[in-house]
């Protein structure tokens, strides 16, 4: 039988009358999972679950069936059952959603930099989308693919559809190098320059292919006609 805390002293109530920003971390986490297990209230577990992985963005990174003990049953936190992991990672990802949208009606710089810092936390390759209006604002991103060993793919006629389809005037893609190094490969090379031809032919402005990794971003290739530069915070560029 889990063990039962003091009304007081529940999450539930104290984020009631003191609101989410005075609860720690692993009250909100035992507000989510909403009971612990024999022996162990949910805060307890909470905390040893944030102990194991050491921080939110591990927390993350790991997958739904590995939190629940799925993959490596000796090494999961007793109590994290399937429905808690989702739950969770359905948490984190409203909020990694959240601080997306806070950004959304700014500029491409914004954008990069927002990227630049979400990418690196990340270990797989993803492709992401920036599509932009007449303006130079943003008017969605949209993650287009994310890879394994060999990296991401990018279905090309996709991103034409899409393009078309919200009316953009211009784009941009931004991708991660999970290793830190922001050399560009002959595949990422080749990407661009064939992004940049479809593009020329819909008569969509392109403003570049960059590269994130390591909490840096690199610009690799644009249109020689329509791209442009782009200076992002000192701190996220690599020269």
């Amino acid at each position: 039988m889990a063990l039962e805390m003091n009304a007081s002293e529940r999450p539930r109530e104290r984020l009631v009358t003191r609101g989410p920003e005075a609860l720690k971390t692993e009250e909100l986490l035992a507000i989510l999972f909403g009971t612990g297990r024999e022996g162990c209230n949910v805060i307890e577990m909470s905390r040893e679950l944030l102990n194991k992985y050491g921080s939110l963005k591990n927390l993350s990174r790991a997958h739904a069936l590995e939190l629940a003990g799925r993959s490596y049953p000796r090494d999961s936190v007793k109590g994290i059952g399937l429905a808690k992991a989702v739950t969770l990672l359905a948490a984190l990802e409203l909020g990694r959603r959240a601080t997306s949208e806070e950004g959304r009606h700014d500029d491409l710089k914004s954008r990069l930099d927002f990227w630049t810092m979400q990418l690196s936390a990340d270990e797989r390759e993803f492709i992401i989308a920036i599509y932009l209006d007449r303006k130079d604002v943003p008017i969605a991103d949209e993650r287009l693919s994310f890879g394994g060993v060999d990296g991401a793919v990018l279905d090309a006629p996709y991103l034409m559809r899409r393009a078309v389809r919200l009316n953009c005037a211009a784009l941009a893609l931004v991708h991660n190098h999970p290793d830190g190094d922001l050399t560009p490969s002959d595949d990422d090379l080749f990407l661009s320059r064939s992004v940049a031809q479809m593009l020329h032919v819909l008569q969509i402005g392109y403003y570049g292919h960059y590269i994130a990794g390591g909490g840096r971003i690199r610009r690799i290739c644009g249109d020689g006609s329509t791209g442009k530069d782009l200076v992002l915070n000192a701190a996220a560029v690599k020269p």
